[in-house]
C-alpha cells in the first residue's frame, strides 16, 4: 500500500483531561491555524450520554460548548471537523481535518491500575501537507499535545492515517474500509492488549514517534540494572539515569530518523523523513526498518 490519503496523530495520556480544558481548547485552535481552516462542526458526549448529534461550529455555539465542557463532566468524546460532513464521514473522504479527544476514567492520583489511557488525536487529508512548512507544523502540534496532556506515548501514522480508537467497535468502520490493510486487523487487536502499558511499550516504528522517558529507560536496560540489585531490585536514581542515557544513545546511534525533537518530561519525538508524504520513499522505509530494529526490545512485535 503506497497511496497516502490521510495522516493521523494520536497522543495517549493518564492525566484527567477535564483538568486541562483551556489548554485543550487552545490546541484545537492551533489545529485550525495549522490547517488554514476554521472548524465547521463539532460533536460532544459527556460520559454516560453518548450522542451522535453534530452541531454547526458557529461562534455562539462554540461559546455554549465551552460552558458545557465546564459543567458536563466527566467527558466522553469531543470532536471538531472541517469541512461540514467530516464528522459523519472521514477526513480522507471529505479532504478535510478531524480532531477529537476521548476521556477515560483515570485512577485517583494516578494509581497503578491505569489500564485505559485517554487520548487526543487529529486526522488530516494529505492535501493539507502541500505547504513547505506543513510537516514541521504538524510535528509542533504533536509536541504541543504531548505537553498539554503530559503525554506518555504517541505516533503519527501514515499507512492508515487513522489513529486507533479505544476499542474495536469504535474503529470498526475504519478497519473494514479500504483505507486499512487487512493485516492491521490482527495487529490492532494485539495492540489493544498493550493498552495498559503504553507508557512502557510501543506499537512499532511510525513516521512520527513520541516516546516517553520510561520507554527510553526500558530500552536502555532499567530492568537489567534492577536485577543487579538482588534481592531488592530497586529503581535507584543512578539506574534510572544510566538507563535513560543508554536509551538516548541507542536511538541516536541507529540513524533511524530525519528529525529529533526533545519533548517535555524528557521525552523525544523522532520523524523518519522530511515529510509524511515521503514515507514510502526508499529512505523513509529504510528508516522504518532501522527504528523497528532499535525499538524491538519494547515493541508489540517483541511478543512474537
Amino acid at each position: 500500500m503506497s497511496t497516502i490519503r490521510a495522516i493521523g496523530l494520536v497522543v495517549y495520556t493518564y492525566c484527567v483531561l477535564e483538568d486541562r480544558l483551556e489548554a485543550i481548547w487552545n490546541w484545537f485552535q492551533e489545529i485550525e491555524a495549522w490547517s488554514g481552516h476554521t472548524f465547521s462542526e463539532y460533536g460532544f458526549s459527556p460520559r454516560g450520554k453518548v450522542s451522535r448529534r453534530v452541531w454547526k461550529a458557529t461562534h455562539e455555539n462554540r461559546m455554549k460548548l465551552h460552558d458545557r465542557l465546564r459543567e458536563e463532566q466527566p467527558w466522553y468524546v469531543l470532536s471538531f471537523g472541517w469541512p461540514a460532513g467530516t464528522l459523519n464521514s472521514r477526513a480522507h473522504i471529505t479532504g478535510g481535518v478531524d480532531a477529537w479527544l476521548k476521556s477515560q476514567r483515570q485512577p485517583w492520583k494516578g494509581g497503578a491500575a491505569y489500564r485505559s489511557p485517554s487520548y487526543i488525536a487529529v486526522i488530516a487529508h494529505s492535501d493539507l501537507f502541500g505547504r513547505a512548512d506543513s510537516a514541521d507544523g504538524f510535528l509542533q502540534l504533536a509536541a504541543s499535545a504531548w505537553r498539554l496532556v503530559d503525554g506518555v506515548y504517541g505516533f503519527v501514522d501514515v499507512e492508515t492515517g487513522v489513529p486507533p480508537q479505544a476499542d474495536l467497535i469504535d474503529n470498526f468502520d475504519c478497519l473494514v474500509s479500504d483505507l486499512i490493510p487487512p493485516r492491521y486487523l490482527g495487529e490492532f487487536q494485539a495492540w489493544q492488549d498493550l493498552m495498559p502499558h503504553v507508557d512502557r511499550r510501543v506499537w512499532k516504528a511510525f513516521w512520527g514517534n513520541l516516546l516517553g522517558a520510561e520507554h527510553l529507560r526500558r530500552l536502555g536496560g532499567i530492568e537489567e540494572l534492577r536485577r543487579t540489585d538482588a534481592p531488592l531490585r530497586r529503581r535507584l536514581p543512578e539506574f534510572e539515569e544510566q538507563s535513560y542515557q543508554e536509551g538516548l544513545r541507542i536511538l541516536r546511534n541507529c540513524a533511524c530518523y530525519d528529525r529529533w525533537l526533545d519533548l517535555d518530561n524528557h521525552g523525544v519525538l523522532l520523524a523518519q523523513s522530511e515529510s509524511p508524504l515521503s514515507w514510502y520513499s526508499h529512505k523513509g522505509q529504510q528508516c522504518r526498518r532501522d527504528l523497528d530494529e532499535a525499538l524491538a526490545k519494547i515493541s508489540l512485535r517483541a511478543d512474537g
